[in-house]
């Protein structure tokens, strides 16, 4: 077995961390220090995302992996037990040779692709449960026992990287509800799995009777309101464009307007893979709005001042036209803002725009 520099790969987890644009790299220097083709990084309860990181080469078969739906037919899962008793597992420890023959993963998912073998290593974080998932081509062969020795040095330093990427990850959602608070705009955060991590107080105050949460969901009274609600928040956790607002669903109240969720996946929460949080749902009270300085449209969603003056303009009704000519910029710069609004909030019209920020902005803001 070549030398392998492991130091390296704590390094660059541990750079990860704090800068989640490095995750891929982490996992390029996994793949090289131990001879692979490719690696990810896989959470093991549950909510295994198209969002989650590897390598560029791992691209096609991670397409198939969800697209034809082998994430929910993955035999590697059945290691996980011996996964969590001794930190490393790889194929052999689940399956013969003989039987991966027969097999479907292997022959009719894997095979196509080159693949066959693999090593999975625990990272721990709390009850968090991650898998570095490291694969290799039918040629490369198995890992053997030496080098699955080696790969266990990393089930003790890892963890670390990942509990750090998490806490900045839940002060990062922190600082989303304290913006919304702020503008006593009901919010709550969701996690990978599509259960409420926390509301805000506004939110708190706002979830009482005939809509709630309960078991860590938003219920209504009405079950199809709450089915719309979670099969809208599941579609927007597994769109792979990444920021995102899905569409208004009304959660009725007896005697009252309904209580309208918009569900978003915003760049600031998705650009960490590893944080728990990973999606928002913003509720909106028709009979009661208060609105924020359009600084918060800056800190939520990234906007640049001339892009957050421009979304105020045109989350209050006004036309890209007249909000150009009232702001004294050319129509190309304001379209070019507007791109810029629209990447970043996850929205792609202006009638889905004025949705978002309808609960979020101070139309009588003097911009």
């Amino acid at each position: 077995m070549s030398a392998w520099n492991l130091d390296r790969v704590v390094n660059a987890f541990a750079e990860a961390a704090v800068n989640p644009e490095l995750w891929v790299k982490a996992l390029d220097i996994v793949t090289s220090e131990v001879q692979g083709f490719g690696a990810m990084l896989l959470p093991t309860a549950g909510g295994t995302l198209p969002s989650i990181p590897y390598t560029a080469a791992m691209a096609p078969s991670f397409e198939a992996y969800f697209r034809d739906g082998w994430y929910l037919r993955d035999d590697r899962f059945n290691g996980l037990p011996m996964l969590m008793k001794t930190g490393v597992v790889d194929d052999l420890d689940g399956i013969s040779v003989e039987h991966m023959k027969r097999n479907p993963y292997y022959q009719e998912f894997l095979a196509p692709h080159g693949l066959r073998w693999y090593a999975g290593v625990r990272v721990s974080c709390g009850e968090d449960i991650w898998v570095l998932s490291i694969q290799r081509t039918i040629k490369q062969g198995p890992f053997s026992a030496e080098e699955k020795g080696r790969l266990a040095t990393l089930v003790r330093s890892l963890p670390a990287s990942v509990a750090v990427a998490q806490a900045l990850g839940s002060t990062n959602g922190s600082n989303i509800l304290e913006t919304f608070e702020f503008s006593q705009t009901a919010a709550v955060l969701v996690n990978r799995m599509g259960k409420i991590i926390r509301p805000n107080k506004s939110a708190e105050r706002l979830l009482q009777g005939d809509v709630r949460i309960f078991n860590r969901r938003i219920i209504s009274n009405d079950a199809c309101a709450t089915a719309t609600l979670d099969r809208s928040l599941h579609e927007l956790l597994w769109r792979r464009e990444g920021a995102a607002l899905a569409s208004a669903v009304p959660l009725p109240r007896a005697g009252r307007r309904p209580l309208i969720a918009y569900p978003a996946r915003l760049s600031s929460l998705i650009s960490n893979p590893i944080s728990e949080c990973q999606a928002i749902i913003i509720l909106v009270d028709p009979e009661k709005r208060s609105y924020p300085p359009a600084v918060a449209l800056r800190k939520v969603f990234h906007l640049t001042e001339a892009e957050a003056r421009l979304a105020a303009r045109l989350g209050s009704g006004d036309s890209l036209e007249e909000t150009c000519d009232t702001l004294g910029i050319m129509k190309d710069t304001g379209r070019n803002h507007l791109k810029n609004v629209f990447a970043k909030t996850g929205t792609h019209r202006q009638a889905a725009l004025v949705a978002l920020l309808a609960g979020i902005l101070d139309r009588s803001e003097q911009l």
